[in-house]
């Protein structure tokens, strides 16, 4: 592989599993909104170095809403692309507890929880197949697909 290749960036998104099995969904700033195109993502960030998938999937939840994660369990691996950017996203189906508070003003609104059947529109890209592969009950949609 030369030097001048991009790869790419591992990434975790978490489906939060709250009151009547409602999932967290965040409204995103004008900063992620892609010029309105997108107005609600998951809990998520890149994978650091160093992370195992619960350790980032605690970061993570902790860093953007306050919650700790009671359990947690694979979903899903994707190929997101946006803004320029490849990430292999890694979904873990989530439970948390403690109080949601908003601790990224900068990327989030607000936070609310949605009936699964019943998703906002205008989702996030990574976000939208996340949950599409959480809906559709498959481990990856990079594999559906294609066909395999």
């Amino acid at each position: 592989m030369g030097s001048h290749e991009r790869t790419p960036v591992p990434s975790i998104d978490l489906v939060v599993l709250g009151p009547d099995d409602r999932i967290l969904l965040g409204r995103v700033t004008e900063r992620w909104s892609d010029q309105g195109k997108y107005d609600w993502g998951l809990p998520g960030r890149e994978v650091i170095f160093g992370d195992d998938l619960r350790s980032a999937a605690s970061r993570t939840l902790y860093e953007e809403v306050g919650l700790a994660i009671t359990s947690a369990r694979f979903l899903s691996v994707n190929s997101n692309f946006g803004f320029g950017n490849h990430y292999l996203c890694i979904a873990l189906l989530v439970q948390a507890t403690g109080s949601l508070v908003n601790k990224r003003p900068e990327d989030w609104i607000a936070w609310d929880w949605f009936d699964p059947a019943c998703l906002p529109v205008r989702l996030f890209p990574s976000a939208a197949r996340t949950l599409q592969a959480y809906v559709s009950g498959v481990a990856s949609l990079d594999l559906v697909e294609k066909g395999q």
